[in-house]
């Protein structure tokens, strides 16, 4: 009998850590339309800004994450056996199909275009394909409709038809604890899309954070606040990153393109992670009131909330 020595790390450690390893960790270049159902504009306004750390990944996460891309193949495949034609590539980039707006700095992915569909075959449809738990299933089905029973779902297919200029989507869900399937036609809202691009615009065009959703991050209407990665920028006193999206030089241009006003020049995604020694927060990110500013200096002068005095911008100079 051949003799096993005991497992130090388990299969499962080393299966997550492949997970891990092989996923694309890092700041978002823009606004996902993903997100663009959050009710509060300060956290999109940090995502944005990039004030707090990313999201690192776990391999639990990416696990759920490949299910649902698993999933969304399969429903599309379903859609495909009862005569739809589904494009999900864009031929002219050989990639899958991108929808952006607001000057390119709300950006998304499509999962297909539809035709074919029984009830009207020659129409062209969105169609959006997703995946999740019975509880959340169940209340999509006893909602009845998308808009209701499943929101961030419904702001994202309308904002797909209103970045492709489809006016019909097809919506389809698939139950992970049964393989129950939802699928519901949704018509272009085209005063519901305006409202939202206008409302990201602010975002994007915003020079300072927005008001907070609320002021207390324990109330029980505030349980959303423990998920948002910016909480301690938000409420808990804590500097925000340095990087260029959180200096006052810097400027969100259609493009989409990141501009510092200081040097007057074009930043790529590198350039605005690494930042720069001219780096001076915006204001309203540092947990304390500006006391002062010395424009030649270039120095901002704030009294944080221990009392103690800061001066960003101010050169140390060694004893």
């Amino acid at each position: 009998m051949t003799f096993l020595p005991p497992a130090t790390v388990s299969a499962v450690s080393l299966i997550d850590a492949a997970y891990v390893s092989a996923a694309r960790n890092g700041d978002g270049a823009g606004i996902a339309m993903s997100a663009v159902s959050n009710e509060c504009l300060r956290s999109l306004f940090y995502q944005f800004r990039w004030v707090a750390d990313p999201e690192q990944s776990e391999g639990r996460k990416e696990r759920i994450f490949k299910t649902g891309n698993l999933y969304e193949t399969r429903l599309l495949d379903d859609l495909r056996a009862i005569g739809c034609d589904i494009q999900e590539i864009d031929e002219t980039t050989g990639s899958q199909m991108k929808v952006e707006l607001a000057g390119g700095h709300l950006r998304g992915k499509v999962d297909g275009r539809l035709t074919g569909f029984h009830t009207a075959p020659e129409l062209e449809r969105v169609v959006e394909a997703k995946s999740m738990n019975e509880r959340s299933f169940k209340a999509l089905v006893k909602a009845g409709n998308v808009r209701e029973g499943k929101a961030e779902h419904y702001a994202q297919i309308q904002m797909y038809l209103h970045g492709t200029g489809i006016r019909h989507g097809i919506y389809i869900a698939a139950c992970k604890n049964d393989d129950a399937i939802y699928v519901e036609e949704v018509p272009y809202d085209a005063a519901y899309c305006l409202a939202i691009e206008a409302r990201i615009q602010r975002v994007i065009d915003a020079q300072s954070p927005p008001a907070r959703l609320y002021d207390d991050p324990n109330a029980k209407v505030a349980f959303t606040c423990n998920f948002c990665r910016a909480k301690s920028q938000c409420h808990e006193g804590a500097f925000a990153r340095v990087n260029c999206r959180t200096c006052l030089f810097s400027e969100a241009h259609d493009g989409p393109r990141w501009v510092c006003t200081r040097d007057n020049r074009t930043l790529s995604y590198r350039d605005q992670q690494a930042g720069c020694a001219g780096h001076r927060f915006i204001p309203g990110l540092v947990p304390g009131e500006q006391i002062d500013a010395d424009q030649e200096a270039e120095t901002i002068t704030y009294q944080l909330a221990d009392g103690a005095v800061w001066v960003d911008g101010a050169v140390e100079v060694a004893a």
